[in-house]
């Protein structure tokens, strides 16, 4: 149960960081898009919500290698989400 709840922090951390990315990139140059910015925002919220309700939701709890190959996965997807959305920030 650790795990998990250690899992939850990372991507809430992570999320709360690119959202304050974004932000900040906002304020050093005023040359951005508003509507891009908020798309973006909103894009980190639903990821967000999607990789936490993920996170819950185990299928074939009574083999441990079946749970660790799922929480493997969900990483891996959320680092793979989190790269794409740095990209979109550094593109903004």
């Amino acid at each position: 149960m650790a795990s998990r709840r250690k899992l939850k922090k990372v991507i809430n951390y992570v999320s709360s960081e690119l959202l304050s990315d974004i932000y900040f990139h906002c304020l050093a140059t005023n040359k951005f898009d508003s509507k891009k910015v908020e798309q973006l925002a909103l894009e980190i919220a639903e990821l967000k919500t999607e990789f936490i309700n993920r996170s819950g939701r185990v299928d074939g709890k009574e083999n441990p290698a079946i749970v660790k190959k799922y929480y493997r996965k969900l990483y891996s997807d959320w680092l793979k989400a989190a790269e794409e959305i740095a990209e979109k920030i550094k593109n903004l």
